[in-house]
């Protein structure tokens, strides 16, 4: 959701940098140029200076409308934060920083085929700059963003009510038994029936996953999908009788039709549920405010007297 409070993504800029065409400036701007305060300059291109009014011009033509929403949000969630004594410790923004820009530095690191971030620290390291600094400018850019959406996590927390139906239900999704499967997901009833006979033939199941499913994310991955119960969804009861290694009936979906093969059965773990149960609450409730936010944000748009002059800027 930190799209919602921030402007842009902290890796947009990793590998990447905005290149925008300079035409040359006449004999007047250049001399405007030349004639601009030191502190209104922010930068010098071979002699040209280039000023802070130049630079605020392009990023609002670029970006003005996206951000202006970012702050109006912002503003928003504050009022209403402040108006219900709602605060945010800076040491929780710390923290969700830290683990979002983890991920983030793996998720690049994995795009990239390395081996660890170390690599990516020696390429980094090429380009002028430390891994350590590269997390500071990333952290400082979204901190104020990730400081509303705690603030918002928050504000939202407090309607929720979690029942005992849903920490049961929560339970059995953690540990209860669980189906590891991967699929094979196709248009029509004729192209499954199809694979189904190759499959029962000998066909690799990965392979044809790779090669036919039209679900490109599990596709990637030989098929494989999110572990699910027994009695979880339309698969579940599809695939609760069969044994590892076995393949399922055409299975249809709003998605389309799926074949699927067990991979392994994980019996249900030896935790209690009295044991889990704080654990559980917080899950739920995490689940839950993640399905409100949204919903609750537009709310606040809606109701709020909001007026934008940006382009009478």
């Amino acid at each position: 959701m930190l799209y919602i409070f921030c402007l842009l993504s902290p890796l947009l800029y990793l590998f990447t940098s905005p290149s925008v065409a300079s035409e040359p400036l006449s004999t007047e701007a250049a001399m405007e140029a030349v004639a601009l305060p030191e502190v209104d300059v922010v930068a010098e291109v071979n002699g040209q200076k280039i000023g802070r009014q130049e630079l605020s011009e392009l990023l609002i033509e670029s970006f003005g409308e996206q951000a202006l929403d970012v702050l109006i949000r912002r503003a928003i969630i504050y009022q209403q934060a402040q108006k219900l004594g709602i605060t945010v410790d800076p040491q929780e923004v710390t923290e969700r920083l830290n683990k979002l820009l983890d991920g983030e530095i793996n998720a690049l690191v994995k795009a990239r085929g390395m081996k660890d971030s170390s690599e990516l620290a020696e390429e980094i390291k090429q380009m002028g700059m430390d891994l350590p600094t590269m997390r500071e400018r990333m952290a400082a850019r979204i901190r104020k963003g990730m400081e509303t959406e705690l603030l918002a996590e928050k504000i939202v927390e407090r309607t929720v009510i979690v029942t005992e139906e849903e920490l049961q239900q929560a339970f059995e999704e953690e540990y209860g038994e669980k189906i590891e499967a991967c699929q094979i997901v196709v248009s029509t009833k004729k192209e499954a029936e199809d694979l189904l006979k190759k499959l029962k033939a000998g066909a690799d199941f990965e392979t044809l996953a790779r090669n036919e499913s039209i679900d490109r994310l599990s596709a990637a991955g030989g098929g494989r999908i999110r572990p699910f119960g027994p009695k979880e969804g339309v698969f579940g009861p599809a695939t609760a009788k069969l044994e590892k290694g076995e393949i399922s009936d055409i299975i249809k979906t709003d998605e389309g039709y799926h074949i699927l093969k067990v991979i392994n059965k994980k019996p249900r773990a030896h935790e209690k549920f009295k044991d889990v149960r704080p654990e559980l609450e917080k899950l739920v409730k995490q689940r839950t405010v993640k399905k409100r936010l949204g919903p609750w944000l537009a709310s606040l748009l809606e109701r709020a007297d909001i007026k934008k002059y940006l382009a009478t800027y």
